[in-house]
């Protein structure tokens, strides 16, 4: 049986904690898998105890130590921004065989410190997983010219078994909208990163030009109730649906007409992918590997990072157009399907495990 630490800063309802739960969920048979977090459990932690997965807090850097030379695993895999320092360090003083990064941002968001620690700690992984040439070019910068780590790209990976549409009504009464309404969604961490606090300003710029158009937004975070309170204050709020963590993608995917990202910075989004898979066109921010998307097939608008204003624009664009962008986002499926397999981007993470 092959030991794997899994340390991650936080397992809310994030990109990187949802490709943590798809790896594990569905790893190979003869892995041993644990889940360490640094700071908050949340959404992804439960849904890897129901797959009988232990998932507990690290706890102090010390405790953390001796959880490492006790486990005594095979391999350490670090997921997200201060669990790549933390594991990267203590993983080898703990004398782990095998450190590994998964790193799926491009880290806009950093201070110059931050940036100089992370250069200064790669050197103590010896491989990182990258899902886009934009991480990759992030990983090459830091590295410096050094051999060390190797870097592997992998793109996302969507269950193509689940990502099918259904019934559009249905779906629709699930939210407790109408058949004749237009429905933008996303789903999307409600934190800064992601652009949530642009909500607000996003919303008012397109419902009072669209006056059938209602947003769709699915995700939790820490902004969560102070963009609800804004939201209550406006004229619009009946038109804005926050529902909450969602389980099931598809449906709420097959409740809307397209999607639509505000985020401040994306290595390569799962929510998109998944949008594409079930034909959806969307608008979303030029920034990570956004374009790469764009380039394998996907059906989209783009906006300059963080012009809000823009967003909107293309929004309208896009609305004006959409009978004949949905056609050719249906028509590009088969082609998001083949490139963005959950089946292959497994496979290949664990190609990169065994080889180390």
């Amino acid at each position: 049986m092959k030991r794997i630490v899994h340390l991650i800063t936080s397992l809310e309802g994030g990109g990187t904690e949802n490709f943590l739960y798809q790896i594990l969920a569905h790893s190979p048979a003869g892995y041993d898998h644990q889940v360490l977090y640094l700071k908050k459990d949340g959404v992804i932690g439960e849904r890897l105890r129901r797959r009988q997965i232990t998932v507990r807090p690290a706890g102090t850097l010390l405790r953390l130590f001796k959880t490492l030379r006790k486990e005594s695993p095979h391999l350490l895999h670090t997921c997200l921004y201060s669990a790549h320092q933390v594991g990267r360090c203590l993983g080898r003083l703990a004398r782990v065989p095998t450190v590994i990064t998964s790193q799926r941002s491009i880290d806009i968001w950093q201070k110059p410190w931050q940036r100089l620690l992370d250069r200064w700690t790669l050197p103590l992984c010896h491989a990182v997983i990258v899902n886009s040439n934009a991480a990759a070019r992030v990983i090459e910068q830091r590295r410096n010219g050094r051999p060390r780590p190797a870097v592997f790209e992998i793109p996302n990976g969507v269950d193509n078994t689940l990502f099918k549409p259904i019934d559009r009504n249905t779906a629709r009464s699930r939210y407790g909208l109408s058949s004749d309404a237009m429905v933008g969604g996303s789903l999307m961490r409600l934190h800064g990163e992601k652009g949530a606090d642009f909500i607000p300003e996003y919303a008012s710029r397109l419902l009072a030009e669209f006056p059938k158009l209602h947003l769709l937004i699915g995700g939790v975070g820490p902004l969560e109730k102070s963009i609800k309170e804004q939201i209550d204050k406006t004229t619009y709020s009946g038109r804005i649906h926050f529902v909450g963590w969602v389980d099931d993608a598809p449906e709420f995917l097959s409740a809307c007409d397209f999607f639509w990202s505000l985020s401040r910075e994306e290595s390569f989004p799962q929510t998109l992918v998944e949008a594409s898979t079930m034909g959806l066109p969307w608008v979303a921010p030029e920034t990570g590997g956004v374009p790469e998307l764009l380039q394998a097939g996907a059906v989209g608008r783009v906006f300059q990072r963080l012009d809000i204003p823009g967003a909107a624009r293309q929004v309208a664009l896009l609305i004006n157009e959409l009978t004949s962008l949905k056609t050719e986002a249906n028509r590009a499926v088969p082609k998001i399907q083949a490139n963005y397999s959950l089946s292959k981007m497994v496979a290949r993470v664990y190609e990169v495990f065994e080889r180390f």
